[in-house]
């Protein structure tokens, strides 16, 4: 199975090596600098999953699905089910990775909706198409159509159209978060050209791991590259004057009917101000929050530390993980 990824403080460097090599090279164009920081971005975040993992694959089947997204091109889930359940359907999740929209892919994150697949969900991850050959709001209408094709087809799949959560991370935690807000935003559903694919009422929770969900402020964040992939993403070289970019700031579409969520970021992460921006959004909206921010610990968390398992305080986070998807998803 393919592993689990994340950035490490070694990547991070590698990210700014990489980054100052190819200056020259899109100082006109992204697309030169977009592939040398994808590619370094791709080599260096490989993880080992949590002891005994190969046992856990063994118990959940994984499938490929095409879905047909409007004004997009199609897009693919990799829905993984636990063998040999039967009874009542389960909830279901629709994870959307990360890779700063210019990388990666839904093989990223396999092994983590295996293991949550384990735990007695259907997990259905995103493969959605990448910048800069693909730009906003490209995935999020990609996310729009998976979710309308899970809440038409969860029961083939053993899972309950009625109790859906999105997750995410990095920038798949960003479109997963605004993917959540045209759920709930009527403004927001219009202005992007879209009409929510499921009840608001169906949407059960989001989970959202090291995410940016400001892009006023998130310039001041220093992240790695954070130009690059949002060039690639908008099209435009300062994205701050991309004329839809209040869309993709999630914190100006928090409702009060926003779902219920998980929020997590590492101490040492360069979004976790971006994360305590939308934690205040939520609260002052009301919406039920469960944060994991590990603020003045000095355990030095990097971007995307939850899918370290060697890492105790990874494991803390998909236990809290599974005790938050279990409370929001009871029937």
């Amino acid at each position: 199975m393919p592993a689990v990824y994340r950035i490490t403080a070694g990547v991070v460097t590698a990210v700014h090596v990489g980054v100052a090599g190819a200056v020259i090279l899109y100082q006109t164009s992204v697309q030169p600098g977009a592939a040398i920081v994808a590619a370094v971005f791709e080599r260096g975040r490989l993880v080992t999953p949590p002891a005994g993992f190969a046992q856990i694959a063994r118990t959940v089947t994984g499938q490929r699905v095409p879905v047909p997204a409007p004004g997009a091109p199609t897009a693919y889930l990799d829905i993984y089910t636990p063998d040999g359940e039967g009874g009542q359907p389960r909830p279901v999740i629709l994870w959307i990775h990360g890779g700063g929209f210019i990388s990666s892919s839904a093989a990223t994150v396999a092994d983590y909706a295996i293991l949550l697949a384990h735990a007695g969900y259907t997990v259905a991850s995103l493969d959605y198409s990448l910048a800069p050959g693909s730009r906003y709001p490209v995935p999020l209408r990609q996310g729009n159509a998976a979710l309308r094709f899970l809440r038409a087809n969860a029961g083939r799949f053993g899972g309950d159209p009625a109790r859906i959560v999105l997750g995410g991370d990095s920038a798949g935690a960003q479109i997963a978060s605004e993917l959540a807000a045209v759920q709930t935003d009527p403004g927001l559903a219009r202005s992007a050209g879209l009409t929510a694919a499921v009840p608001s009422g169906a949407l059960r929770g989001v989970v959202l791991f090291c995410g940016l969900y400001d892009l006023r402020t998130v310039g001041s964040t220093g992240f790695p590259a954070l130009r690059t992939y949002l060039w690639a993403y908008t099209g435009v070289r300062d994205w701050t004057s991309y004329p839809a970019i209040d869309q993709l700031s999630t914190v100006l579409h928090v409702t009060s009917g926003y779902p219920p969520t998980f929020l997590s970021v590492g101490d040492a992460d360069p979004f976790a101000s971006q994360a305590a921006e939308l934690a205040s959004a939520l609260r002052r909206h009301a919406v039920r929050l469960t944060t994991l921010f590990w603020t003045g610990t000095g355990d030095h968390l990097n971007h995307e530390y939850q899918f370290n398992f060697d890492l105790p305080q990874a494991r803390t986070a998909f236990q809290r993980t599974l005790a938050f998807l279990a409370a929001t998803t009871r029937s």
